[in-house]
């Protein structure tokens, strides 16, 4: 093997001309990847389209698991709703009322607007 010093200026200039050469193979490389539009917008979109699945799978997850959660407290507050009621007769009754006489005026103004 020989050292920097033992290269002749001949194969000195050799290996520096080789360098050149490869590092010129790959620029013209990068370049010609960097001019290829079409080539470069089919690889964004299958980037893109990939990302979409990825994030619409991760998005499905949660909304089925949100809704498992949102189906189990409603279930629980249902099953709750008749001991407060029982608790609390008076509260259901100005509620209940309050609902009532929000779907008359409902009704009155729909009458009105005919």
């Amino acid at each position: 093997m020989k050292h920097r010093d033992d290269i002749s200026e001949t194969e000195a200039l050799r290996l520096e001309l080789e360098q050149t050469r490869q590092h010129l193979a790959d620029t013209v490389q990068e370049l010609t990847h960097q001019l290829n539009v079409p080539k470069r917008l089919k690889e964004s979109a299958a980037e893109a389209g990939s990302r979409v699945k990825a994030n619409a799978g991760v998005a499905g997850q949660r909304i089925r698991a949100n809704a498992g959660y949102a189906g189990l407290r409603v279930k629980d507050t249902a099953t709750h709703v008749p001991a407060l009621t029982k608790q609390h007769p008076k509260t259901t009754a100005a509620v209940g009322g309050a609902v009532l006489l929000g779907a008359g005026a409902a009704a009155w103004l729909a009458s009105r607007s005919k």
